[in-house]
């Protein structure tokens, strides 16, 4: 089966149109969302209904959580709150509710669908080293890999039988051996911060155990707009530009 990965598309609806295009292309049986749906971006309504709509799968972020007041957002830096806030405004008690209910953790087959990682998610923990992702692989239990996001930053990591463990943080196109068990952020959708500012997300086809990174460029400048017209934290437009 072939299907696509996203994750962290924080309110920003012109790169999650820019994705939905891009994969329409790949003929792809399923869609998995990672989490955060909102946060940052101008139009978490409308990325909420899409969302619903297309997807498959969805695992809650901690900006979803925030937002449905499931997480103390006290954690969050300054920008993060203000938009939390300002995002409990827009958003009605249905779109609340729906976020509330998102689940942690989803498991189908071998894999498993988390935003941060298997290891406590509700923690929100992120992975970055090689060693927190070896310590996150070890933990997955009758399963083969995992598929998260949080971070922003595409990267794979995988373990072999032998003990060896090969990370790649420059991911564009990855195969897994059948004795490897893996971990895989596919980036983000709406604020990638790799240094490339294109919408982020992969394809995992689970029979060949092929991952492929896409990068897909979409409308910045309305994004950017959008969010200083809203009179959120100039600040959010500017990483958007950027890429960081």
């Amino acid at each position: 089966m072939r299907y696509a990965i996203l994750s962290d598309i924080h309110g920003n609806i012109e790169a999650f149109h820019a994705v939905l295009k891009d994969l329409r292309k790949e003929g792809l049986q399923r869609i998995i969302y990672l989490g955060d749906i909102v946060g940052y971006g101008a139009n978490p309504r409308e990325c909420i209904d899409l969302l619903r709509e297309k997807t498959d799968a969805i695992v809650a972020g901690n900006h979803d959580w925030g937002t449905a007041g499931k997480t103390d957002i006290n954690s969050f830096n300054a920008a993060a709150q203000r938009v939390i806030k300002w995002t409990m405004s827009q958003l009605s008690p249905e779109h609340k509710d729906f976020l509330s209910k998102l689940p942690l953790i989803k498991t189908e087959d071998f894999f498993l669908y988390t935003h941060s990682s298997p290891i406590k998610p509700q923690e929100w923990r992120y992975i970055f080293s090689v060693c927190e992702a070896l310590r996150n692989i070890k933990s997955l239990i009758r399963k083969e890999g995992c598929f998260i996001g949080h971070s922003h930053i595409p990267a794979a990591f995988m373990l072999e039988r032998s003990g060896k463990i090969f990370a790649d943080t420059r991911l564009t196109k990855i195969s897994i051996a059948k004795t490897s068990r893996f971990l895989i952020n596919a980036g983000s959708v709406g604020q990638p911060r790799d240094g490339d500012r294109r919408a982020s997300y992969g394809v995992f086809d689970s029979e060949e155990r092929i991952f492929v990174l896409h990068r897909v460029r979409y409308d910045i400048a309305n994004a950017k707009q959008k969010i200083l017209s809203a009179g959120l934290p100039p600040i959010l437009a500017e990483r958007i530009g950027e890429g960081w």
